[in-house]
């Protein structure tokens, strides 16, 4: 039997074969995948057409949980970081492939671990290096998640490497003078020659996933290590989007606002944007909206039906004091809008419309739906969006919608969907309201709670913005919470007591992030068991499978090229 519990973990390192033994052909491209969690980016390369021959992970029931998925691959429960730990393995006794992905953790960079100077001894791998020998303590040499990768590499050379971390990684380092949190970046920067060394090139993208048709804003680093044995792969993200200036469909150029800062955050918005190549106006790239991970058919309790609490400050309610004024915050903000997510606990600014993505999601469930009631969502009266993506086919407010771009029109109808083509006469589904054209994305209608973004972005929080933006960032923690209301009146026409209020469900939470799961029974092509805390955790640090996808399928087009030469054996036995 599974088991569901996160903080069980096996007293020595655990091999698990594959539990479907399978022949693999001689021209398959293989790939090893570390830290690999709920298998993010085990899918993501599978779909560019990797096959993954072995997954690494402490977490033993994370492990199940991939290994349910992807039954051909063995699998490791084990420490792979900590040699003294009772269930390490080490990184370089697993396997040769062609490509290894790794989803490091920023977690085990710790820059406190920096304050103990590491000034004596040898680099990893015995390198001249005295900048890393004066500055890198020896807990961030031997600890570190992202080192566990120079270990696979030094001994495997795989062709191609693929890494996924939060962007702070770049100020991995001891702390800069009078800071508690941010590191100089030295060791970073020790990290990538470590690379170099290995004859590995490289390119550090910076993605959000919201627009690669994950219903979440999620701002993430990509570190692409390549054999220069191979050409660079095109890794430049030109998204389909529509320049108004020029009134015509455009590959949007992704471009730097600010540059990197000391911190080594980089968010789509403030460091960087996207632009017209022509004019260069800046120009929003279709996203994907959260509603299309949302069973929108459980809109939660009426909270007036909520049993009342004595909180420990003597307040007495449904809620503590501090959700209550939160709630109505977000009432009085979004007070034309019959529904919305908000945060549930401490959180500001990621208050959100259902045609937005996601906020980015932690290992806790954070997030809540706010709402005037089911009516909003019956099949007499429902709100649904869709987008055309030149497919012209209908769809009700129950299947997931496909993203947006910027030469469609979106419809808002009483009922079902109507996706039809600007300048084209729309074939009625049933009575639609006003419709939103290229030039009106994002538009104002006040009955369904539209508006004009003037320039901001989903990820400011500063603004209300469409439903049709994406959600947040979706982290291993919930934090997104909805609140709805009936078609007809808006939140701040409803009562306090008369609006529906719950918090997002872990497999609403797995759809966010990019997961398979059905909002109806919680199966789907991805197989998850265990407790709501357990899955949340698990979603909210996957990586997004969709951004895998489409890196990998741009790694595996330059394995194929005419000037690719070897195998990774054959690169492993070279070096």
């Amino acid at each position: 039997m599974p088991t569901t519990s996160k903080k069980q973990k096996a007293r020595t390192a655990t091999h698990r074969p594959a539990v479907r033994r399978r022949r693999f052909r001689h021209d398959d491209l293989v790939a090893v995948d570390l830290f690999s969690g709920f298998g993010g980016l085990t899918r993501g390369i599978e779909m560019a057409g990797f096959t993954t021959i072995m997954a690494a992970n402490h977490n033993s029931y994370k492990v199940e949980v991939h290994e349910a998925n992807h039954p051909n691959a063995e699998h490791w429960i084990a420490d792979l970081v900590d040699p003294d730990a009772a269930d390490y393995h080490s990184a370089r006794d697993l396997p040769a492939a062609d490509l290894l992905v790794a989803g490091v953790s920023c977690v085990n960079h710790s820059f406190a671990n920096t304050q103990r100077a590491y000034a004596h001894g040898l680099t990893l791998f015995g390198m001249d290096d005295p900048d890393y020998e004066d500055r890198v303590t020896r807990s961030e040499r031997d600890r570190a998640t992202a080192n566990c990768v120079l270990h696979y590499a030094q001994k495997h050379r795989p062709r191609m490497i693929l890494v996924e971390c939060t962007t702070e990684l770049q100020s991995w380092g001891p702390l800069l003078p009078g800071s508690k949190k941010i590191g100089d970046g030295s060791t970073y920067r020790w990290w990538l020659r470590q690379f170099d060394l290995l004859d590995y090139n490289h390119q550090v993208l910076f993605l959000n996933s919201q627009f690669f048709g994950v219903p979440q804003s999620r701002n993430r680093g990509y570190w692409v290590f390549v054999h220069k044995s191979l050409p660079m792969p095109d890794l430049d993200h030109r998204p389909a989007s529509r320049c108004e200036p020029c009134d015509k469909d455009i590959e949007a150029i992704w471009t730097w606002r600010t540059g990197i800062p000391p911190t080594g955050k980089v968010a789509y918005g403030e460091q960087y944007e996207y632009r017209c190549p022509s004019c260069r106006t800046r120009v929003e790239p279709p996203a994907t909206p959260s509603i299309t991970a949302l069973d929108l058919t459980d809109l939660g309790t009426r909270i007036g039906d909520r049993p009342v609490k004595t909180f420990k400050d003597g307040h007495r309610g449904p809620f503590a004091a501090s959700t209550t004024a939160r709630i109505e915050r977000c009432r009085q903000k979004f007070a034309d809008f019959p529904a919305i997510l908000m945060p549930a606990k401490g959180v500001h600014g990621s208050e959100r419309l259902l045609l937005q993505p996601l906020a980015t999601q932690t290992s806790q469930q954070e997030a809540a739906l706010l709402s005037t009631g089911p009516g909003l969502w019956d099949n007499d009266a429902a709100l649904s969006l869709a987008v055309d993506n030149y497919q012209g086919a209908p769809r009700g407010p129950g299947g997931p919608l496909p993203t947006q771009v910027g030469s469609e029109t979106l419809a808002v109808v009483s009922s079902g969907v109507l996706p039809y083509r600007k300048n084209t006469v729309p074939q009625l589904y049933t009575e639609p309201m006003p419709t939103f054209t290229a030039e009106q994305i994002p538009g104002v209608l006040t009955a369904a709670g539209w508006f004009k973004q003037n320039g901001t972005t989903p990820n400011h929080g500063t603004a209300p913005h469409p439903v049709t933006d994406p959600l947040g960032t979706l982290t291993a923690h919930d934090t997104t919470a909805l609140p709805t209301a009936n078609w007809g009146p808006a939140l701040s026409q409803v009562p306090f007591d008369e609006c529906f209020y719950r918090m997002m469900a872990a497999h609403e939470i797995g759809r966010g992030c990019g997961f398979d799961v059905n909002f109806r029974d919680h199966t789907g092509i991805f197989k998850v068991w265990g407790t709501a805390r357990d899955q949340v955790d698990g979603f909210g640090n996957a990586v997004s499978p969709q951004v895998g996808a489409w890196i990998g399928t741009r790694l595996r087009a330059v394995i194929h090229s005419p000037q690719d030469s070897g195998t990774a054996a054959d690169l492993a036995e070279a070096a």
